[in-house]
């Protein structure tokens, strides 16, 4: 029943719906349908007839879901050269961070939900096997991967609790989509056993979060950045990262109070003007002195050194002595993992229960220390900020990092997992 009434009302209304709203929609919807619309697809290099006679491997990332796919890539590419590899996104926001991956052949959004899109996406590219990372499995095109005898897995997979996926319909729909899967590959064995209410008849399996692995590989392969401005090893630094007007209105008082006990880096989720002009207003009224990442030559007497160019403030996290991680003043927390892959103890805002590993490692210490810590108010965070200027043992870091890698090598799971596959 429930495969009958996604398939004929359920997709098909959303669908509809989509269309005729299509003229309404911000930017990133109306790029979205316009790109199912047009079965939105680039190829590198070579065509997509040669790929599709290499029989590619597919990897689908919805969208953020690609830096769980990175490591994915690398270790296919390095243990198969020869095989070409595909990766299709749900988001346009993905686009950018795919085309800069030069180990992949091609790539483009994912069909409609319909057997006919899906199943003329299959004929075209005749992918050998599909790799799904975390959560994004559509129904239709699982089934008919399932028909087509196209081997499926779901990796660095994740439930939590509260996931509305296991809940009523969406249960029902979860069901029949995942059963169409070859097997699962969950981070945790708490995921797993979330999975059990579902009564699945597909092998299931706790191989850990190859985000793990991308952070670190990230951390051994860092960017270029500017050495002339990396503070002095007897400095106590602050990175807040990803952070905005919401963040940085609790955040910049309670630092104020510190700026002569540590320094600042300030990387702003946006660098747009109006939002810099904004923080350059906020740090004046508060006293702060103050030099952009982009036009200084050193960065000695100012407070605050702002981060006015994305893209390094992985690289940026190995300066801190601890980090405030943005967005959980506003709606949800940008990921913590970085920081904590560069050793360093997390302070984050109320809103950070859509972050797995805010919440993992808010429940555990290294040195009698809290990893993650929750700060609900401006005096919660100069208080935190105190504690770790006079208690953070020197050991701390270290000892962080050689818990953090003990999650490594999940990827590696599913390589093999796709050697099984190709020897079958």
């Amino acid at each position: 029943m429930i495969k009958f009434f996604y398939i004929f009302f359920l997709y098909p209304f959303a669908y509809i719906i989509l269309q005729a709203l299509q003229v309404f929609m911000g930017k990133k919807n109306k790029q979205l349908v316009t790109y199912k619309n047009n079965n939105f697809f680039e190829v590198r290099n070579q065509s997509s007839q040669w790929i599709s006679l290499k029989r590619p491997f597919w990897i689908h990332a919805a969208s953020g879901e690609v830096e769980y796919a990175r490591p994915i890539i690398r270790e296919l590419k390095n243990t198969y050269p020869e095989i070409p590899i595909i990766v299709t996104f749900s988001s346009p926001s993905a686009k950018k961070i795919i085309m800069g991956i030069a180990d992949i052949e091609a790539w483009g959004i994912l069909p409609w939900d319909f057997e006919e899109s899906c199943l003329s996406f299959l004929e075209k590219w005749q992918p050998r096997c599909c790799l799904i990372a975390r959560t994004d499995v559509w129904p239709v095109m699982a089934s008919c991967c399932h028909k087509k005898q196209i081997p499926s897995l779901l990796f660095s997979a994740t439930f939590a609790t509260n996931s509305s996926r296991l809940k009523g319909l969406s249960a029902k729909v979860t069901r029949w989509a995942l059963n169409n899967l070859s097997e699962i590959h969950c981070v945790s064995t708490e995921d797993a056993i979330q999975l059990e209410q579902l009564k699945l008849q597909v092998p299931v399996h706790v191989h850990g979060d190859s985000r793990f692995d991308q952070v670190f590989y990230r951390l051994q392969h860092p960017k270029c950045i500017k050495k002339e401005l990396r503070p002095s090893q007897n400095d106590k630094i602050l990175v807040a990262g990803s952070t905005w007007p919401e963040d940085e209105k609790v955040l910049l008082p309670a630092y104020s109070n510190m700026k002569n006990n540590c320094k600042l880096i300030l990387a702003p989720h946006e660098i747009h003007e109006s939002h810099m002009k904004l923080l350059e207003n906020q740090l004046k009224i508060l006293d702060l002195s103050f030099c952009k990442y982009s036009a200084a030559t050193s960065w000695t007497t100012e407070n605050v050194l702002i981060i006015d160019q994305i893209g390094i403030l992985a690289e940026l996290y190995t300066w801190g002595t601890f980090a405030f991680v943005g967005g959980s003043f506003r709606k949800q927390v940008h990921s913590v993992m970085e920081p904590l892959a560069a050793g360093l103890p997390v302070l984050v805002g109320p809103y950070h229960h859509n972050n797995r590993e805010a919440l993992l490692f808010k429940e555990k210490s290294v040195n009698g220390q809290r990893v993650v810590t929750e700060v609900i108010d401006e005096e919660g965070l100069a208080a935190q900020l105190a504690i770790f200027l006079k208690k953070l043992a020197p050991s701390f870091s270290k000892s962080l990092v050689y818990e953090l890698e003990q999650h490594l090598r999940s990827s590696h799971s599913v390589l093999e997992w796709c050697t099984r596959k190709i020897d079958e």
